[in-house]
């Protein structure tokens, strides 16, 4: 079995990422001497909506490019949800960075992440089903 490369790449990023988010909403709490919940502070709110959102749908995602990539997925298929996921979970934290972004920013969000994870799945069941 070789490494799964693309899928570890991708965990990296997700990670570093993640942790970015989570110093934010450290940073907005340190500031607003707001330590649990948002306190009624929407930008701490859109903060924590940002990192919590990345953290509900990271896991599934990683697991199943890491299922499709061991279980010798095509690459180009592995690259493309990948970069699919990250530019969708990117535009998401954009969208939520503050009360007036671009709806489409946070739609193409949501969208992505869907095409990535749903794509993902079907694309592993496909590959390994076996035809008879």
């Amino acid at each position: 079995m070789t490494m799964p490369y693309i899928s570890a790449y991708a965990a990296a990023f997700i990670g570093v990422f993640q942790i970015m988010l989570m110093m934010t909403v450290g940073f907005a709490r340190r500031t607003t001497d707001i330590t649990l919940g948002d306190g009624g502070n929407e930008a701490l709110l859109l903060k924590i909506r940002r990192h919590g959102n990345l953290t509900e749908n990271a896991p599934m995602f990683l697991i199943l490019l890491g299922l499709l990539e061991v279980t010798g997925g095509s690459q180009m298929a592995l690259i493309g949800f990948a970069a699919i996921f990250i530019l969708a979970r990117l535009s998401h934290a954009y969208a939520l960075s503050a009360p007036n972004t671009p709806a489409a920013a946070r739609g193409f969000g949501a969208m992505g992440t869907l095409v990535g994870i749903v794509g993902t799945a079907g694309t592993l069941v496909w590959h390994i089903t076996p035809i008879s």
